[in-house]
């Protein structure tokens, strides 16, 4: 485990190709995620466990832990719920939504429930970074992309999901949404542009009775960046609740592996008013 201050100077140290390291991913093996299954399972009480997908595209850790599960012996299996959501790496909104039951009492069936109606209809994200970092993703994860998929240097690229409510016969399945990560909304010549860009296209999106009740923005050392695009937001008058939760944040050691500095993404939570 690392602090943000590490992941901050790991970061900063890619800006430079004098101290720069190259970072990669590796997934922890079925016999690994039992052990912590299997610690977390010590109290006896059941387990939500969350799942990013279990599409190979993305990661092998989604089907590791599933493999970890099936080694389990009945009892302990009986104790574990899993949830998919199939979001890639935005899962603080799904987190966040079940220590919210978890103050309020619910159990882990009615918790599944609500994470599960966020991640099939509310949730959705902008994805704000520079063509490097394209590249970087491209080469990391090339099954994200459409075949022949290229970019133009010296640009800011927007990825994300229409912003709004999906119904019934819009919920996706996991596979679809993991293959929606990387669908290209935008590009502009400047962080700034971008940011207006997605902005109009938020406002373009959202329907009459829709309103963001929750934007978490993760920057990858540039805070001000997030800040700045809350401002902006808001200035433009874009349906948000009075009381809408707005959050800027700094990412963690994974984004020293699929970012750059500056690149920022947005996480939003629609709901009917």
């Amino acid at each position: 485990f690392v602090s943000d201050a590490d992941a901050c100077i790991a970061l900063n140290q890619q800006r430079h190709k004098e101290t720069a390291i190259k970072y990669t991913t590796a997934a922890p093996n079925p016999m690994q995620i039992k052990i912590e299954i299997l610690a977390a399972l010590g109290s006896g009480r059941p387990l939500l466990l969350f799942l990013m997908s279990v599409d190979k595209r993305i990661s092998a850790i989604g089907r590791n832990a599933m493999t970890a599960i099936g080694l389990l012996e009945p009892d302990k299996k009986a104790l574990i719920k899993v949830f998919v959501h199939g979001w890639g790496f935005y899962e603080a909104p799904f987190i966040m939504e079940a220590m919210k039951c978890a103050q309020e009492g619910k159990n882990i069936d009615e918790a599944y429930v609500a994470c599960k109606e966020v991640g099939d209809r509310n949730f959705s994200f902008s994805n704000f970074v520079s063509s490097t970092t394209v590249r970087k993703l491209l080469a990391w994860r090339p099954g994200l992309f459409p075949k022949g998929f290229t970019v133009e240097d010296n640009l800011f690229v927007g990825f994300g999901i229409p912003i709004t409510i999906r119904e019934d016969e819009e919920i996706l399945t996991d596979f679809q949404r993991v293959g929606m990560l990387m669908t290209v909304q935008n590009q502009a010549k400047s962080m700034l542009e971008l940011q207006d860009a997605e902005i109009a296209r938020i406002k373009k999106n959202l329907k009459p009775d829709e309103k963001i009740t929750k934007i978490l923005i993760q920057t990858v050392g540039r805070p001000d960046y997030g800040y700045q695009y809350m401002k902006k937001l808001k200035e433009a008058n874009v349906p948000m609740t009075n009381d809408a939760v707005t959050t800027v944040y700094n990412c963690g050691m994974i984004s020293v592996a699929t970012s750059n500095w500056g690149d920022m993404s947005a996480q939003y939570i629609v709901e009917k008013v």
